[in-house]
């Protein structure tokens, strides 16, 4: 593959990290503050579940080409870590990989949890006592897993990132391990 072509898919790549890695920052630091400041409790839980059916399609988005430019990326660096021997451990680019991947499985698993379990949850219940004057213990409990789910997420997304300008340093991660 040629340089180029690694150029232009580690920019896409780039970009699809940036979309990702930014939305999650601007939601919590942003979005989700911004909503709750809205007095009317049914008005903030429309405007959240709008704002994240939105950014759940861009989100999946990104993350496809973040999965499609990154495996196009493996196999010309393959190359590169078998100049050390047969054994992709032999360099430290093996090795980062591997937390790497192990850290984006965990970051998935954790994002898919609070996207498609806690966080649908959350809103129902959230809309169901949207005229109460107390939130359920339930719903606070909930409410506490997504929380600790997106930090978590968050987390996990920032140490992949990591691991990824590692991967990316060739004068670290391609040396002889």
């Amino acid at each position: 593959m040629s340089k180029t072509v690694i150029s232009i898919l580690t920019w896409l790549h780039v970009i699809g990290v940036a979309i990702w890695l930014g939305g999650q920052i601007v939601t919590a630091a942003c979005v989700i503050p911004a909503l709750r400041a809205v007095g009317n409790r049914t008005v903030w839980l429309d405007a959240l579940e709008g704002f994240t059916r939105r950014f759940g399609r861009i989100g999946i988005a990104a993350m496809v080409v973040i999965v499609i430019t990154g495996g196009a990326m493996v196999d010309p660096r393959l190359d590169q870590a078998e100049n050390f021997g047969p054994n992709i451990y032999d360099a430290r680019w093996g090795y980062i990989f591997v937390i790497k991947m192990a850290l984006w499985a965990v970051m998935i698993a954790l994002i898919g949890l609070h996207q498609f379990v806690f966080g649908p949850r959350q809103l129902e219940l959230a809309r169901a006592t949207a005229d109460a004057d107390e939130d359920t213990a339930e719903l606070r409990r909930v409410r506490i897993t997504t929380i600790a789910l997106s930090i978590a997420g968050l987390l996990m997304t920032l140490l992949v990132a990591g691991a990824g300008a590692f991967l990316g340093n060739h004068n670290f991660s391609m040396l002889p391990s």
